[in-house]
């Protein structure tokens, strides 16, 4: 039976107030990326430079968590852990009433790869992949951009773009370096366009994409789930699963959504994200390790792309094995200009 519009309006009028909260709260924040001033003192930082100390620091995410069909509660990821017993967390159980989801998930980093799998043609995804420069990630799909026929692959800016140091034109590998791929043999394609990841102000997606040379066969089913079409909202998801270079086939579940203050370590220095999904895996293991970096996260139910899985936590998850996150599919399609899935 389908929910009443009374049943529906109570819902929107729900995650609405979550959202409210949320942006209240949020604001604070931005300050060094959380920390704020009255806080310092009690926070272990590494001695240095006042200049270094004062770029993004990892404290505290806020986002929206499911709490059951049809409601939500206010989503706490404590990234620095003199912050568990910090006058910003107990003001945060405050203003929400108790109704909170807090995690401890410790360093987020960029999921790049410890080594292994293989040359793969046609290009399916999952596979691995990799900007000649750096070791490997993985291809999330494959798209379309208006006016062209030919596939692009879509997959991070810091596996496509080497964090911004690429250049349009710059090979592309399959399988990515550390995987075996050699310049010119393991050639697919040439690195197209990339989202820049800023150093000082907050990021939305970590992506790019490649065109595919004109020879380079693909399959464009995802293997065990199909071809996609569809794009599906944050709000709407449940259940994911995604195919990536390391882990291959895993499933887990939405734990949170339009994640704000996510702050993630990448080679070029911390980086701050707005709005992202957050995933967690199962007791029968994480959702994602390092070179699953650039898979499609997808719904369960009925296959639909969901998200791009970037960065992932130490901790957090169940059985401790932390948390992934990813940027909403529909904010990389409109950042890079996709115009659909191939």
């Amino acid at each position: 039976m389908a929910d009443s519009p009374r049943v529906r309006d109570d819902v929107v009028v729900r995650l609405q107030s979550v959202r409210d909260l949320k942006q209240e709260l949020y604001e604070p924040l931005h300050f060094r990326g959380g920390l704020l001033p009255q806080e310092a003192p009690a926070v272990s930082l590494p001695a240095g430079r006042a200049e270094d100390v004062a770029r993004v620091q990892p404290t505290l995410a806020l986002g929206i968590a499911p709490n059951g069909p049809g409601d939500y509660r206010l989503a706490v990821r404590v990234q620095h852990r003199d912050l568990l017993r910090s006058a910003r967390l107990d003001a945060i159980y405050r203003a929400a009433r108790g109704e909170v989801d807090v995690r401890y998930i410790g360093r987020l980093a960029k999921q790049d790869a410890p080594g292994k799998p293989t040359r793969e043609r046609p290009l399916r995804v999952g596979a691995s992949v990799g900007h000649y420069a750096i070791t490997a990630g993985t291809i999330g799909a494959f798209v379309r951009v208006p006016g062209e026929e030919r596939a692009r692959i879509l997959s991070n800016n810091h596996v496509l773009a080497d964090e911004n140091r690429g250049n349009p034109g710059d090979e592309i590998l399959q399988p990515g370096r550390l995987d075996g791929g050699r310049s010119g043999a393991d050639r697919i394609g040439a690195l197209e366009l990339f989202v820049a990841l800023e150093m000082t102000a907050v990021n939305e997606v970590d992506a790019a994409i490649a065109m595919l040379d004109a020879d380079v066969e693909i399959d464009p089913q995802m293997p065990g789930i199909g071809r996609l079409q569809e794009l599906a909202a944050p709000e709407e998801a449940h259940r994911v699963v995604k195919i990536g270079r390391t882990t291959g086939q895993t499933t887990g579940y939405v734990s949170a959504i339009e994640v704000d203050n996510v702050v993630v370590e990448f080679s070029t220095g911390s980086l701050r994200f707005d709005g992202q999904l957050e995933v967690s895996g199962t007791a029968e293991g994480p959702f994602s390790l390092g070179g699953d970096s650039g898979s499609l996260v997808v719904t369960a139910d009925k296959p639909r792309a969901l998200g791009l899985l970037f960065a992932g936590s130490d901790q957090g998850g169940p059985e401790g094995f932390g948390l992934t996150y990813a940027n909403p599919i529909a904010s990389v399609f409109d950042r890079l200009g996709i115009d659909s899935l191939w």
